[in-house]
């Protein structure tokens, strides 16, 4: 696990390295509300119409333990205008580890997510803006996971989120 996240934190490093600016704008740091779910996404400009946007959430439940959600999400813009349409892939995993004071449940969990999703993102200016987003999710669960109430197999949902961005 910990070699994983270590080549996560690499890849990202050198992606920072590759960015260019889009009417001065490199890396952004966005906002999401998603359901009751609150998130954070470094989107970063890898060519004129192309972000590419590392994710992470994370919750913490005292005695039962934390779900952390890294995901990764390449957007393809249609325009170069103020309202740009984009459509994108969304990959990522959701990670349960439980307390060490939980005596229920013991076992860590990966449950795997993959989709499409398609949106919008106002610029306001070269550094915000808002966007919405619709999604459809797949998800594999881990065979211990009852998150999506089907473990070990597969499952499909629609989900919206809501996106603000500031840009540096």
């Amino acid at each position: 696990m910990k070699n994983k996240i270590i080549l996560l934190i690499t890849v990202l490093s050198l992606l920072t390295k590759l960015t260019y600016s889009q009417d001065k704008m490199l890396v952004g740091l966005s906002a999401t509300l998603q359901s009751s779910q609150f998130g954070i996404m470094v989107p970063m400009w890898l060519a004129k119409r192309f972000v590419i946007a590392p994710s992470f959430e994370t919750k913490f439940v005292e005695k039962v333990g934390a779900d952390i959600s890294i995901g990764l999400v390449p957007r393809f813009y249609l325009n170069d205008e103020q309202l740009s349409p984009y459509f994108g892939l969304k990959i990522g995993t959701i990670i349960n580890i439980p307390s060490s004071n939980n005596e229920i449940d013991t076992d860590k969990k990966f449950d795997f997510i993959g989709g499409l999703a398609f949106g919008a993102e106002y610029f306001f200016n070269d550094n915000f803006s808002m966007g919405v987003e619709a999604q459809g999710n797949f998800t594999k669960s881990d065979k211990n996971s009852n998150r999506f109430g089907n473990p070990d197999g597969i499952n499909f949902n629609t989900a919206t989120m809501i996106i603000a961005t500031i840009y540096f």
